[in-house]
């Protein structure tokens, strides 16, 4: 899932393997199993949501759609996208299958359209995963998208793939900063939370984007206070529809956060952010000194 060298100035295609390193010696993985028994996708897959033509020269490293996401192309980061577009997808059919949550350490998603990539992001793999899922399972899901830059793939390709309002009826992203950034997020999470009730949503999907934090180098609306506040109001109030063995399908994904001087920092949120969600989902108490630096 990631490739051995930086390909540009955000280091998301590394963060997979960062984190799992961060969770390591935190001394805390032992709470995230990892599930290594699924496979990259194919081209097929990707030409779900996207024109033949940009798959074709995407893999193949014809320019300008091979580096259209703002990244540096080579071969070995079009092969690890394989990995974290079907990582998300696997994630999100063993929270189905298994009534659980789960979590795919990805990022690089949604900003991309049918046509190109953009915005650190290859392929739609929001759109690809839920497509998926709906057309094999018949569930639709909401995304709770918590980066600090509007997820334009959902909306870019509904009239590309028609079936998407089926997959994807919501596509939750928050505005303003601060109370304001918080007041939108928890009245519109209501509103989705109501439509799960009524059985009209079988899934969520937290885009647990960090870059969405004032330090961060390219975000501005909550605090670390308030963005750990915000998740961990949405599992309390998401720990509503579970029962004591079953939760309600949940995945938690990565998306952006980009501090270059110093990383730790983003890493550190991410992991707040899941102990919050093992917390308030399963009950477990398990604590890390937090290393967030505030400049």
């Amino acid at each position: 899932m990631v490739p051995a060298e930086r390909v540009g100035f955000s280091q998301s295609p590394q963060k997979p393997k960062l984190l799992l390193e961060y969770l390591q010696n935190a001394g805390v993985s032992e709470y995230f199993p990892i599930v290594s028994h699924w496979e990259p996708y194919s081209a097929t897959d990707f030409h779900i949501a996207h024109t033949k033509d940009y798959v074709d020269h995407f893999f193949g490293g014809v320019e300008p759609e091979a580096s259209s996401n703002g990244l540096q192309w080579n071969p070995e980061f079009a092969n690890s996208v394989r990995f974290t577009n079907a990582s998300l997808y696997y994630a999100i059919c063993y929270a189905i299958e298994n009534q659980t949550v789960s979590f795919s350490p990805t990022s690089g998603f949604h900003h991309a359209t049918p046509e190109s990539g953009r915005g650190f992001c290859s392929f739609s793999g929001q759109v690809i995963a839920s497509l998926k899922i709906w057309r094999e399972k018949k569930k639709k899901g909401a995304y709770i998208d918590l980066d600090g830059h509007f997820g334009n793939s959902i909306e870019d390709s509904r009239t590309f793939c028609p079936d998407l309002n089926e997959a994807i009826p919501i596509n939750l992203n928050p505005n303003g900063s601060h109370s304001h950034y918080l007041k939108d997020a928890k009245t519109k999470f209501e509103e989705v939370l109501s439509l799960a009730k009524e059985g009209k949503i079988d899934y969520f999907v937290f885009c647990s984007g960090a870059d969405s934090l004032e330090d961060d180098d390219l975000g501005s609306h909550l605090s670390l206070e308030e963005w750990l506040h915000l998740k961990e109001w949405m599992y309390d109030k998401i720990s509503t529809l579970d029962s004591a063995k079953k939760k309600f399908p949940s995945t938690i994904s990565l998306f952006g956060g980009y501090r270059q001087d110093h990383y730790e920092s983003v890493l550190d949120a991410h992991t707040q952010d899941l102990l919050l969600c093992l917390r308030k989902r399963f009950g477990m108490e398990q604590k890390v000194p937090s290393v967030y630096r505030r400049r």
